[in-house]
Order: structure tokens, then C-alpha cells, then sequence
């Protein structure tokens, strides 16, 4: 081969190896569930984002990929204190997605941070203050009371401060909160004295229940004695209307047994006895 053919051969792979490189650096992948945000060092932030996949980009342009699907984050144990002023140890996770539209304005506000960098800096301490603010409002036992309703309010504070920067919070699950060993025997006192009060209480409407059982009782005795003597009564009057003389002389005629008294007295005997009207001659 001759001195030019190898010049030739030289400098055509030359540029093939340049165009091959040209074309490495101008592609960028942007993975799955993530949309890119351009900033070019001519004219700066982009407005249109990059969807997922291989995208050609110019050499001068830098590309920041997103996550737009939903992110779960798990906040490590953080201490939070209560209305009464007890400590309390608080995990909690959230799920969260970056609204697309809002990509470039997220890059800007925070300087081209990636997603992991704001979910450790910014993210955290919103979602710390939310969870602060929420728990300053209720007393250590309305903080075990109350669990779901606590979870609920945070995750509405956590939004408020959150989305109007672009992220959207699906989710928000509050842990067990946890105690220290001064806390818990000092809930574990308050728990045992409302549950001797709610036995006291107990026992108090049992007692009265008990009472007005006996009152009930003893007026029903009486209204039965009530009922009993004025039937008696009653029974009582209708036998002396009906004690008429001849119906004392039956009654005694009865029991009689046929013999007169030995001795009689002047008196009238006891029993008069009828005697038959002598037949008019």
C-alpha cells in the first residue's frame, strides 16, 4: 500500500473514532421513571424537560434526570416533644413524586441538586417541621389516643409546606412513637389511676343500680299490702251490708245444735225461733 493509501486509511479512522465519540458524548440516557432537566451554559434552565430514554444532547448542554414515578422515603428516628413537654422518638416514611411541570423551577431553587441531595436536605427538615408543629398540639397520651388523627394532620402540614415547591405527597405513615423509661412511668401512672377511677365509677353505678333495684322492690311490697288491705276492706263492707238479722239467725241456726240453754233468766234466749200461727178456728 502506497504512502497516501495509508494516510487515507489513517485519517478515515480518525474520523470515524472522532464521530463515534462525538456521538457517545452528545447522548444521554435518562433511566426509567425520570424525566431530565437541560441546562445550557448559553442560555441556562430549560423549560421543556426530557423524557426517559436515549436523547441526543448538545455539547454544551447538561442534563439532570428526575424521578417523576412515586419515591418512598423512610426519615430516620427523630425527637419530637409534646404539649406537656415529654420527648417522644418518631420514624416515619412518605411517598412523594416531583411534578414534571415544576422540574425546571426545582433544579433552579435548588441549584441543580439531585433528587437524593433535596430528599436529605430540604425535604427531611419540612417534613421534621411539620411533624414538630402537629405533635406540640397534643399531650403525651392524646399522642397514643390519637395516632391516626396525628398521622393525618402531619401529613396535611407536610403538604402545605411542600407543594407549591413542586412535590406531591401521596402518602405519610406515622411509626409508634417512643418513649423514654421517665415518660412511659409517668403515662403508665396516669393510665393506671384513670383505670381505678373508671372501676370506682363502675362500682358506683353498679351500687346505684343495686339501690334503685331494692327502692323498685319495695315499692312494689307496698303497693302489693296496699292493694291486698283494700281488698280486704272491700270485702270487708260488702260482708257487713250483707249481716242482716235473719241471715245472723241462719248463720246461728246452723252451728245450733238443738238444745236450749238450762237456764234462761228472764232474758230473751239468743236464738229466736219462729213460731207457727195458730189455724183460725
Amino acid at each position: 500500500m502506497t504512502q497516501k493509501g495509508w494516510f487515507g486509511l489513517i485519517g478515515g479512522g480518525a474520523i470515524a473514532i472522532a464521530i463515534a465519540v462525538t456521538i457517545f458524548l452528545v447522548i444521554e440516557v435518562i433511566p426509567q421513571g425520570h424525566a431530565g432537566v437541560v441546562y445550557s451554559r448559553n442560555t441556562g434552565v430549560q423549560d421543556e424537560t426530557l423524557p426517559q430514554g436515549w436523547r441526543f444532547v448538545k455539547p454544551w448542554e447538561r442534563i439532570t434526570p428526575y424521578p417523576v414515578s412515586t419515591e418512598t422515603v423512610t426519615v430516620k428516628p427523630f425527637n419530637v416533644q409534646t404539649k406537656d413537654g415529654k420527648p417522644l422518638a418518631i420514624e416515619l416514611q412518605y411517598d412523594y413524586k416531583n411534578e414534571v411541570e415544576k422540574l425546571p423551577y426545582i433544579y433552579d431553587k435548588f441549584k441543580g441538586q439531585g433528587s437524593d441531595v433535596i430528599q436529605e436536605g430540604w425535604l427531611q427538615s419540612r417534613v421534621k417541621k411539620a411533624t414538630l408543629t402537629v405533635f406540640s398540639q397534643y399531650s403525651v397520651l392524646e399522642v397514643f389516643q390519637r395516632q391516626g388523627e396525628i398521622g393525618a394532620k402531619i401529613q396535611e402540614e407536610f403538604i402545605k409546606l411542600v407543594k407549591e415547591h413542586g412535590f406531591t405527597v401521596d402518602s405519610l405513615t406515622l411509626g409508634a412513637p417512643q418513649p423514654d423509661a421517665n415518660t412511659m412511668a409517668a403515662i403508665q401512672a396516669v393510665v393506671d389511676a384513670q383505670q381505678k377511677l373508671e372501676q370506682l365509677e363502675i362500682e358506683k353505678k353498679q351500687a346505684k343500680a343495686e339501690a334503685e333495684k331494692k327502692i323498685e322492690q319495695a315499692r312494689g311490697d307496698a303497693e302489693s299490702v296496699l292493694i291486698k288491705a283494700q281488698a280486704d276492706a272491700k270485702a270487708n263492707a260488702l260482708l257487713e251490708k250483707s249481716l242482716t238479722e235473719n241471715v245472723v239467725n241462719y248463720k246461728a241456726l246452723e252451728k245450733w245444735d238443738g238444745k236450749l240453754p238450762q237456764v234462761t233468766g228472764g232474758s230473751t234466749p239468743m236464738i229466736s225461733i219462729p213460731q207457727e200461727k195458730e189455724e183460725e178456728k
